[in-house]
């Protein structure tokens, strides 16, 4: 019974992942995958990482952002940090884009200034 709920739950809660980051802030339909393990009655929600280089740092920190992870710059933006994000893009990141995470998990990203 309770693994039922549990895996009944992960279903509910990939839907409503779905439902809300279905679409981007630029009207285009966005994919997310979604998945979810049952451990011992606690439900894992796993999501893809996006891809990252290139971008903006603010296109980036919001992607990140609806994804439900953690961003933390491991290098770049000089002494004070990154003052205005859009000066800056994502050089590389740390997992790769397409690794599977469990939401709440930091990507690492390396910036340069644009």
């Amino acid at each position: 019974m309770r693994t039922a709920l549990a895996a009944a739950a992960g279903f509910f809660v990939g839907v409503i992942l779905v439902l809300i980051l279905g679409a981007g802030g630029d009207g285009k339909t966005k994919t997310v995958t979604v998945s979810s393990v049952t451990k011992g009655g606690t439900v894992i929600v796993t999501t893809t990482v996006p891809r990252l280089v290139g971008e903006r740092l603010d296109v980036a920190t919001d992607r990140v952002d609806r994804s439900g992870f953690d961003l933390e710059i491991d290098s770049g933006g000089g002494l004070f940090g990154p003052l205005i994000d859009s000066d800056w893009q994502v050089k590389s990141q740390d997992p790769a884009p397409g690794t599977k995470l469990e939401r709440g998990s930091t990507i690492h990203v390396d910036i340069e200034r644009r």
